[in-house]
């Protein structure tokens, strides 16, 4: 049975919004915390509401420094579900490549902390679906966490969205075919964050949505050493093995 939201979290501003929800910085009266507040803007209906909590009550298990935490989940007063999360006052990854580049130490280091929660939630049968900068979070510390784990993708089927009508860089063959998702689905998506780490640029980044999947699906790209000479030809066949189309 999922929780009522009622009066326990108050909602102090929107920080953003998108086609599937809104995220809100709140205050926890009970336990009084800041939290990061995520509500669904469609009901999931029944089916999917049991899944929902099911893929939350899996991921609220998952602890680790590079994970956002889920500390709740419930469904509000209007019937639409809601996440309850640790608030991160920093920036994501996005907004912090915009302003500015980062060494190749501190691409690696960030990298391997986001391995290493990928493999922990891979660990316990978790697999994320939506890795890219926007859902990647810098701390104030210069920590990176990694949210929206799995859930995401309910919010996308409830609505009916298209995924390819978004921004489609960090998506994986298969998910640009329709095919079934796993583990290396996310080495995929990681692989083209780490590749953006180390260069400041996407691997897959042409002028069209069709051209973008066409790169994905049929293009090699440019190892990154050729972009940035400080990256060592080792990282490169890192690289080279996250992006590969049959792994």
């Amino acid at each position: 049975m999922l929780t009522l939201q009622k009066s326990r979290y108050e909602a102090l501003e929107c920080i953003g919004s998108g086609t599937t929800s809104r995220v809100e910085r709140a205050r926890d009266n009970v336990i009084g915390r800041t939290v990061a507040l995520k509500t669904f803007i469609h009901s999931f209906g029944e089916d999917l509401e049991e899944q929902f909590l099911r893929e939350a009550q899996l991921v609220g298990q998952l602890s680790h420094p590079a994970i956002v935490q889920l500390y709740d989940v419930g469904i509000n007063e209007e019937g639409t579900p809601f996440l309850v999360m640790e608030y991160i006052a920093g920036k994501t990854l996005e907004e912090r490549l915009e302003s500015s580049s980062l060494t190749v130490q501190r691409a690696c280091a960030w990298a391997a902390d986001l391995a290493r929660a990928l493999a922990l939630a891979h660990r316990a049968g978790i697999i994320h679906g939506d890795i890219k900068t926007g859902n990647i979070f810098v701390t104030p510390e210069e920590k990176v966490k990694l949210g929206d784990f799995g859930i995401a993708r309910l919010a996308t089927q409830v609505s009916h969205s298209d995924r390819l009508k978004g921004t489609p860089a960090y998506l994986a063959p298969e998910q640009i075919l329709g095919a079934t998702q796993d583990q290396r689905s996310d080495q995929f998506s990681f692989g083209i964050v780490f590749y953006q780490l180390l260069t400041g640029a996407r691997p897959f980044d042409g002028n069209s949505v069709g051209a973008v999947c066409s790169e994905i699906l049929y293009a090699e790209p440019l190892p990154p050493s050729k972009r940035n000479p400080a990256v060592p030809r080792e990282i490169d066949r890192v690289i080279e093995r996250c992006l590969a189309k049959n792994p």
